[in-house]
C-alpha cells in the first residue's frame, strides 16, 4: 500500500462543532475532482470495504453491488464478466495514475507518477483553494475570500480551531462516501474520522461484456426512445410500496450497467438541484467557477471530469440508457434467459420461489394486500431508477409514480 499523503487545513467552529471552511493545495483538489471519474461499482466497492462508514449507505447502490457480488457465477456469461463488475475499469485511469493518490487503483499502490513530486495533473499551475463544508471549491483570492467569509458568518478566523489533517487512500475513501450522502461532508468526516479498509485488488477483461480494442472518440448515441420492456411489480396496496420486481435479463443487465458508469456522467444525466450533496457542488464548481479556462489545463480535462466516458472496453448491455459510444457493439453480463427477483433496494436474486411469498407473510403482509402490476420501462424510467439508486434505499417505490405514468 502506498504511503503518499496530502494535507488539508480545516477551520472548525468549536461551539457549533462544524467545519466552516478548509484550505488546500491543488493536489488535494485534483483528487477530490477525480471522484467524478470513478465508476459507481468502484464507489460501491470502496464504500463496502470502509469500516469508518460501514453504517452509512449510498442509496441502493450498496445493496445492488453486494447482490451482484453474491450472485452465483453460473448466471454470468463467464467468470470474467462478474470480475469486470466487481472491479470496474475507468476510462480516466491513465490520467488518475498521475495523481498523488489514485482511487481508481484497486491495488492501492503508489501511482507511477508519484516519483515526480509537484506535477500538476488537472490544473494549469499550482494553486491554493478554499473548500467549504459542502465542498464548494474557490481559488484563494483576497476579494473572493473576504466575500466567502462574510457569507459563512466568520468574523474572526482566530476564533476558529485550526487543524491540519493528513489524507491518504482511506481518508479520501471516507470523504468520497460522505460527499455522496450529505451536504456537510467535511464536518461529517472530521467528526467520524478513522482508518482501516482494504478494497478488492483484482481487475480483469472479458470477451462477452467488454472488449480489448479501444473505441474511437465519437459522440454518444442516444438510447432508443421507443425501446420499452415490461417488468412485473409486487405491490403492497395498503402502503403503495414495491415489495419486489420479477424481471428478465434486460432489467438486471440495465441495473448492472449502473456499476460501470462514472459518477460524473451520472451527475450529467440526472442533474437535480432539489437536494444537492457535496459531490453536486464539486461538479458545479468545475462546470462554472473553475471551468472558465483560467484554472483547468484544457477543455478536454473539463469534459473528462464533467462527462467521463465508460471504459472503452465495455460493450453495450442495455438500450435504455444513453451511456455508450456510437459504434459500441452489443454484449451481455448474464447468460441468455433467466428470471430474477429485484428488491425495493435493488438487491438482485435469482430463481423466484414460494419462499418470497412466505417472507412477506412473515413480515405480516397478507396475500390480500399484495397485487401484481405490470409496468413498462423505457429511458425516463431507467434514468429515474439510476437517480434513486444513489439517493434512496426504496428505489423502486420512489419510481412507482413514473412507472404508473409510463406509456
Amino acid at each position: 500500500m502506498g504511503s503518499k499523503r496530502v494535507h488539508l487545513k480545516v477551520y472548525v467552529d468549536k461551539k457549533k462543532n462544524k467545519v466552516m471552511f478548509a484550505e488546500a493545495e491543488e493536489d488535494f483538489v485534483e483528487i477530490l475532482f477525480s471522484f467524478l471519474t470513478l465508476p459507481l461499482g468502484t464507489i460501491a466497492r470502496l464504500s463496502s470495504k470502509h469500516e469508518a462508514t460501514k453504517d452509512v449507505t449510498v442509496g441502493s447502490l450498496d445493496s445492488l453491488y453486494k447482490s451482484m457480488e453474491n450472485l452465483d457465477i453460473k448466471h454470468f456469461s463467464n467468470e470474467h464478466c462478474k470480475i469486470a463488475l466487481v472491479n470496474p475499469n475507468s476510462s480516466a485511469v491513465s490520467l488518475c495514475e498521475k495523481l498523488k493518490i489514485n482511487l481508481n487503483n484497486a491495488k492501492r499502490v503508489d501511482s507511477r507518477a508519484s516519483d515526480t513530486p509537484g506535477e500538476v495533473v488537472f490544473f494549469k499551475e499550482k494553486t491554493s483553494f478554499i473548500i467549504t463544508d459542502d465542498l464548494k471549491v474557490i481559488p484563494v483570492k483576497l476579494d473572493t475570500s473576504i466575500t466567502l467569509l462574510h457569507c459563512l458568518g466568520v468574523e474572526y478566523i482566530d476564533l476558529l480551531k485550526e487543524t491540519t489533517l493528513d489524507f491518504g487512500f482511506d481518508e479520501f475513501t471516507c470523504l468520497l462516501k460522505w460527499s455522496l450522502v450529505t451536504n456537510t461532508p467535511l464536518t461529517n468526516y472530521v467528526n467520524n474520522v478513522s482508518r482501516g479498509s482494504k478494497p478488492c485488488p483484482c481487475f480483469c477483461s472479458c470477451s462477452s461484456c467488454i472488449k480489448t480494442s479501444t473505441t474511437s472518440n465519437v459522440p454518444l448515441i442516444s438510447c432508443n426512445p421507443t425501446q420499452r420492456e415490461t417488468v412485473k411489480l409486487l405491490i403492497q396496496k395498503s402502503k403503495n410500496k414495491v415489495l419486489c420486481a420479477q424481471a428478465e435479463n434486460f432489467f438486471v443487465e440495465m441495473l448492472f450497467s449502473f456499476l460501470t458508469i462514472p459518477l460524473g456522467k451520472v451527475k450529467r444525466l440526472i442533474t437535480d438541484a432539489s437536494s444537492p450533496t457535496g459531490i453536486d457542488n464539486v461538479y458545479d464548481c468545475i462546470s462554472t467557477t473553475l471551468g472558465d479556462g483560467n484554472y483547468l489545463k484544457s477543455d478536454e480535462i473539463k469534459h473528462m471530469l464533467l462527462c467521463p466516458k465508460l471504459a472503452s472496453n465495455y460493450l453495450r448491455v442495455t438500450d435504455l440508457l444513453p451511456i455508450y459510444e456510437q459504434r459500441t457493439n452489443y454484449g451481455s453480463f448474464l447468460k441468455e434467459q433467466g428470471t430474477f427477483i429485484v428488491s425495493d433496494d435493488l438487491e438482485v436474486t435469482a430463481s423466484p420461489s414460494l419462499s418470497i411469498i412466505s417472507k412477506f407473510n412473515t413480515l405480516g403482509i397478507p396475500m390480500g394486500d399484495i397485487e401484481v402490476m405490470e409496468v413498462s420501462i423505457g429511458k425516463e424510467e431507467a434514468l429515474s431508477i439510476l437517480k434513486a439508486s444513489l439517493t434512496s434505499t426504496t428505489a423502486l417505490t420512489d419510481c412507482l409514480g413514473s412507472f404508473k405514468n409510463a406509456k
